[in-house]
């Protein structure tokens, strides 16, 4: 009977367990196609992932990865768990598993080379891991973000360190530490922290072998590392008691001869980020109690099984419709201007090549055209840039009105355009669209009640005239929308020849100034201002001069508009500045005390921030000069684009007695209301109103009107270009204040300036 029940009981227990045993089985088979379909669920969501974060490849990028392949990786053996060895040579890892997040990212074959210290046992084009701020490897360069940063920690045998705290670096000064001897943070512990009892080691695995005997008090190691070692070998009498301010970089590093390859890496570490969470849940060694798991996951298994199977094909459906609205939307990001909705500088490139292509099977021409809005910055700075978007949409609606259905329309960015003319007809069909296009954006802009004024630029290249190869037709056309601008704006130039000529002369002009200053090529030249009833010689203009050492003399047109766009105006202002204070302290001394000279300053001038050199009040106080020996020259459109920056600068030298002269009065937009407001003292009479004038002549009433109106509003006025005794005679009659010009003399160096002074 004993034995029957016995039996019993082993059938019974028998029984419980194949029940056990195949709810086990049915759990794991329901784990595993959860699994599958979560997995293809995932597939789709990580493709629309990397569509929506992917930073392109450029084509150069993409040629370099197809003609290197494979690209190999110097990798570590034995650094758990960020890179090491396994016993069938392959190699595994945090780093690892990271190269290969970025060779599905970009298609790229990574082949993996043993590291060693010494760089002539190994060929390679990466250095997977480099621990530190250098590569300590002058072949190599690190990238510019690490991909791991973690912090060092402070490790106790918990049975040994009951009675002592140990939670930060101070807790230690006490006791003996294990560091890692080649670390960066041994270093910095022995300089900074010398009361520190420092014991090095060579691997993580020694310094826990010292914390478990006792020979040191705690470990300071890399958190991700010793976790990791604790984890693996069930360490359980080691405790983490704290955090070290310290933490620890590991960075890929690339060969310096590789700047595309380094490109490429600098993208995809940006991607995929630094101490990636996804890369981290797999490497971050815990323990688990696998039956816990398996008890869970057989309560809760059927309930997950069901409510994927319902919701997985909704799911899959939604993601396709999602990853294809992606795809579309990111090629549309790739190819066509947020901001006009026109194709961008990528999508024009293709199209203008397969329009040239075309045009080359059928014996066609192509016109390109080069728009830029005339001094569209000023909106900007102005009127703020919501402003100018609306501009530029307006604009690009004006332009894509008058053209062909067949024309296409690109902007470039900024206030650029660009059109190409497909089938072109001939010569004078490209210039009525440039005609129409300057006339449709003359047309005034309206924005919240708002008026605006614009003009273009327009430059002209013609397939296959100009040349047969696409870059080369975009710089040609480039190229002629400057000499547009050169020829007075709001108008249109065809390439010619000789622009690819000027324009590399004007690089050498450029090359050449920076080098004139240091080299003593520049000098002043002084034009007298003479007091029209005495005749005598009151004040001065300083001219900047170039005499270059291969073309002589170079025109001030010529490189006053290059030391502008390069910035070099501002130590060029200085050193005039500078030389014609020194010479008006001299004249005033033996000559007339209340002697001027003016100084002509560029709008770039009143822009400049740089604080690079001390002020015009300071200098003039050491030289005990007041601000009245200095005149400002300024144009009439720098007042009409005052920015806070002008208005400040005017204001500066109103505070500190310099004087202001508009100069070329009455060549552009005069605004009456800017001379009161800008406090301006002197008006200059534009040469071309002086140069023909004569008692017959139109210019008469408006040289006369200026005169009446400036002296009306108290200001004086100078009468440039004066080369004959009738016009002296003239100006003199109508009360102009000053007169300068040729009859007075040329501008001259200072020698003869002097000369002049002492003869009259």
């Amino acid at each position: 009977m004993i034995l029957r029940n016995e039996y019993t009981k082993l059938i019974e227990l028998n029984y419980y367990k194949i029940i056990i045993n195949a709810l086990i089985l049915v759990g794991y088979l329901f784990l595993y196609c959860a699994k599958s379909q979560a997995q293809e669920l995932i597939k789709f969501q990580k493709q629309i992932h990397n569509l929506n974060s992917t930073i392109p490849l450029t084509i150069i990028e993409k040629q370099w990865i197809k003609t290197h392949d494979p690209i190999l990786v110097a990798v570590k053996s034995g650094w758990m768990p960020i890179e090491f060895q396994v016993e069938n040579q392959l190699h595994r890892g945090y780093a690892i598993d990271y190269l290969q997040e970025i060779a599905n990212l970009y298609q790229i074959n990574f082949e993996i080379v043993n590291y060693t210290e010494d760089t002539k046992h190994f060929e390679a084009d990466i250095i997977s891991s480099i621990s530190g701020q250098s590569s300590n490897n002058d072949k190599f360069h690190l990238l510019s973000q690490p991909y791991l940063v973690i912090p060092y920690a402070i490790y106790i045998n918990k049975n040994l360190s009951k009675a002592f705290q140990r939670n930060n670096l101070e807790d230690l000064r006490s006791g003996k530490v294990a560091i890692f001897k080649k670390s960066g943070l041994a270093k910095s512990l022995i300089r900074n922290n010398p009361e520190l009892k420092l014991i090095p080691v060579d691997i993580a695995d020694e310094a826990l072998d010292y914390l478990k005997v006792g020979s040191v008090e705690a470990y300071i190691g890399n958190e991700f590392v010793v976790d990791y070692h604790i984890a693996l070998n069930q360490l359980n009498f080691v405790e983490k008691s704290g955090l070290t301010p310290f933490t620890s970089t590991v960075t890929m590093a690339v060969k310096n001869d590789q700047p595309v390859l380094s490109s490429i890496m600098e993208k995809a570490t940006t991607l995929i980020g630094q101490n990636n969470p996804d890369l981290m849940r797999k490497w971050k060694f815990e323990k688990s109690n696998q039956e816990t798991i398996l008890k869970f996951a057989i309560a809760v298994i059927l309930f997950t099984f069901l409510i994927f199977s319902i919701g997985f094909y909704k799911s899959k459906s939604k993601a396709k419709k999602e990853l294809a609205e992606n795809q579309n939307k990111i090629w549309n990001q790739a190819n066509f201007d947020f901001l006009t909705g026109l194709p961008n500088r990528h999508l024009l490139q293709n199209s203008l090549k397969q329009t040239i292509l075309k045009a080359e099977r059928y014996k066609t021409k192509v016109g390109l055209l080069f728009i830029d809005l005339d001094d569209f910055k000023q909106v900007n700075d102005s009127s703020g840039h919501s402003t100018g978007d609306s501009l530029l949409k307006s604009c690009a609606i004006r332009i894509t009105g008058c053209l062909r259905k067949c024309d296409i329309t690109a902007r470039l960015g900024g206030d650029e355009f660009m059109i190409i003319i497909p089938d072109l007809i001939n010569t004078p069909h490209i210039e009525s669209i440039c005609q129409e296009i300057l006339s449709s954006i003359q047309v005034p802009f309206e924005v919240e009640e708002t008026s605006y004024f614009i003009s273009a630029s327009i430059g002209v290249t013609i397939y296959p005239d100009d040349s047969s190869d696409s870059e080369e037709l975009i710089r040609y056309a480039d190229q002629a929308m400057y000499a547009a601008k050169a020829n007075g704006r709001n108008g249109y130039s065809f390439f010619t020849p000789s622009m690819q000529i000027d324009m590399k002369a004007r690089i050498k002009l450029a090359n050449d100034l920076r080098s004139a200053l240091s080299e003593n090529q520049l000098w002043i030249a002084y034009q007298p201002i003479i007091d029209s009833k005495s005749g005598k010689i009151l004040k001065a203009e300083a001219l900047i001069r170039w005499q270059h050492p291969e073309y002589g003399a170079v025109n001030p047109n010529q490189f006053i508009p290059i030391a502008e766009h390069t910035g070099l105006i501002n130590d060029i202002g200085e050193f005039v500045f500078q030389r014609a204070v020194q010479a008006v302290k001299r004249w005033q001394e033996t000559y007339d005390s209340e002697f001027q000279i003016s100084i002509n300053v560029s709008p770039v001038q009143f822009n400049d921030r740089s604080k690079k050199y001390r002020s015009w009040h300071e200098q003039l106080k050491d030289l005990g000069l007041l601000g009245k020996s200095i005149v400002v020259e300024i144009t009439e459109g720098l007042l009409l684009e005052a920015n806070t920056s002008t208005q400040n600068k005017l204001l500066e030298f109103r505070d500190i007695g310099v004087q202001v002269a508009l100069d070329d009065f009455g060549t552009g937009y005069s605004a009456l209301s800017y001379l009161k407001k800008f406090d301006i003292d002197y008006i200059k009479i534009d040469q071309t109103f002086v140069r023909n004038l004569s008692t017959s002549s139109e210019d008469l009433a408006l040289c006369e009107a200026i005169i009446v109106m400036a002296h009306k509003l108290g200001l004086k006025v100078i009468a440039e270009g004066v080369e004959t005794h009738e016009q002296r005679q003239i100006l003199t009659d109508m009360d102009c204040d000053y007169l300068q010009g040729y009859l007075m003399s040329k501008p001259i160096p200072i020698n003869d300036f002097e000369k002049l002074l002492n003869d009259v």
